[in-house]
């Protein structure tokens, strides 16, 4: 009797232990809800060099209107983002397969529009499209048609002007940054470099003590809207309507404005 009743005893046991060790399991697989919401709600965004909208220091830290504005945004509908510095053209590739969700600063293009929601615009401003040349040259492009007698350095991915994008007769030479774009202009490896962010040029060229360059007479006027591309197959696209709303609201509001005031700039 007395070993029957040890027996019973070691079973109820051994299936107490096995009954605690599935809840264990369970809950290493399934952890509370709050603790899915917090890795669940976390948009994966991408930022660069575009100083004065975006700024990257020695450190990698980054700071700039564009990151606060997407930050308060996002915040409102229950989400936070998770920053990674990366070149434009990996960002941009990345945007049209998903694996990450935003790009600040994205120039609406048709072919952008195939695989990418548009956040806002936030703003705009008249924006000068530049080309640098060694000094003395200037009148190396008195128009766009001299462009197509020269090799042009360009920044891979960038959507300049459609005219310029568009055009298979001008010689672009495709290069990662603006740091890659100095270099080669000072080496004489380009006859001249189309700009898009004259500061961004002008810090990189004040980097490695280049000023050996000026500006061309021919330049480019256009509006520069501002938007964040978002990717129409990030895991979080439902929410582009709502984020979207929140961003038109702070730029009806002001509060955008009062943001780049903040940075000391005008929306």
């Amino acid at each position: 009797m007395k070993m029957k009743i040890k027996i019973l005893a070691f079973c109820l046991l051994f299936i107490s232990v096995c009954i605690l060790a599935a809840e264990n399991a369970v809950s290493d697989n399934n952890p509370p809800a709050a603790e899915k919401n917090s890795k669940k709600n976390i948009l994966k965004a991408d930022f660069r060099q575009r100083p004065p909208e975006m700024i990257v220091d020695k450190n990698e830290a980054i700071s700039g209107h564009l990151k606060d504005i997407l930050e308060e945004a996002a915040a409102q509908v229950g989400y936070s983002i998770q920053w990674r510095v990366a070149p434009f053209n990996r960002s941009i590739t990345e945007l049209e397969n998903g694996s990450i969700d935003i790009i600040p600063r994205t120039i609406l293009t048709p072919e952008r529009e195939k695989f990418a929601n548009f956040l806002g615009p936030i703003g705009s401003k008249k924006n000068e499209i530049l080309f640098a040349v060694k000094k003395g040259k200037e009148q190396l492009i008195n128009s766009y048609d001299d462009l197509k007698k020269l090799n042009i350095g360009a920044k891979r991915g960038t959507a300049y002007f459609a005219k310029f994008d568009n055009n298979e007769s001008i010689s672009k030479k495709p290069t990662v940054d603006d740091n890659t774009l100095v270099q080669m202009l000072q080496a004489g490896r380009f006859d001249a470099v189309i700009i898009l962010d004259k500061i961004s040029f002008e810090t990189a060229a004040e980097k490695i003590g280049f000023k050996n360059y000026s500006y061309a007479k021919y330049r480019y006027e256009d509006i520069l809207y501002n938007y964040y591309g978002m990717s129409k197959k990030s895991a979080h696209a439902s929410i582009f309507e709502k984020l979207n709303e929140i961003l038109i609201k702070m730029e009806k509001d002001g509060r955008i404005a009062e943001i780049y005031i903040k940075y000391g700039l005008n929306s």
